[in-house]
């Protein structure tokens, strides 16, 4: 009798990274009980106001889990919760909702929206909802996206987005869904790019102005 040959049923396509990537309670509270149980920086305050560091409460050398607002430049070590004000910044781990006009994480992001003019995140980053900066999206490490990027720069070169990037200029390793915008860039593309040109590097056109598609 022919043995058939097992093949993984899911090759990083698009069920099983919803799949894996859904679960997004786990990495949530993964990251609240690290710093929670942090030795290091055991500090933690249920709200943080600031007006710039270090007129600001907590110290930064505190966490917030909670409410942080800062008037206009607030800075601690890491912020579980709702993030508000002009100049967000965190030197560890932001999860929750950011919004300000300048928000700025330096350990590991986990956001359900991060809005503001501009949202740099330097360590690795993941999106469930809305990422939205009026000027740009800057992710250094790899991240990933189920929803919606918007900035007039998405650079967002290690990002796998399942959804909607849109802007001016769009730059993705892959996309599964859409990429709009004047100059769009993506690794791998399962879905539709639309702009003036569209650069899909592993595609059947590798450039193509106007309209571009993977699958």
């Amino acid at each position: 009798m022919e043995q058939n040959n097992l093949i993984d049923p899911f090759p990083e396509n698009l069920v099983y990274t919803l799949f894996m990537k859904t679960k997004i309670l786990l990495p949530f509270f993964a990251l609240l009980l690290g710093t929670l149980s942090a030795p290091a920086h055991a500090f933690v305050s249920p709200i943080g106001v600031s007006v710039v560091p270090p007129i600001q409460f907590p110290p930064e050398n505190f966490s917030v889990a909670g409410v942080r607002v800062n008037a206009l430049w607030g800075q601690h070590y890491k912020v579980y919760g709702l993030d508000a004000g002009v100049v967000n910044v965190t030197l560890q781990n932001m999860a929750g909702f950011q919004v300000g006009a300048f928000n700025w994480n330096k350990g590991e992001t986990f956001a359900f929206v991060q809005a503001g003019v501009g949202n740099t995140n330097i360590n690795k980053t993941n999106i469930y909802g809305l990422q939205a900066g009026a000027i740009m999206n800057v992710n250094k490490a790899e991240s990933f996206a189920l929803g919606v990027v918007a900035s007039l720069a998405n650079m967002t070169n290690y990002m796998k987005v399942v959804g909607i990037e849109v802007g001016g200029y769009n730059k993705a390793r892959t996309v599964y869904g859409f990429q709009i915008g004047i100059v769009n860039i993506a690794e791998d593309l399962v879905g539709l790019q639309i702009g003036l040109i569209n650069f899909h590097t592993h595609g059947v056109f590798a450039m193509s102005p106007i309209l571009n598609f993977g699958f």
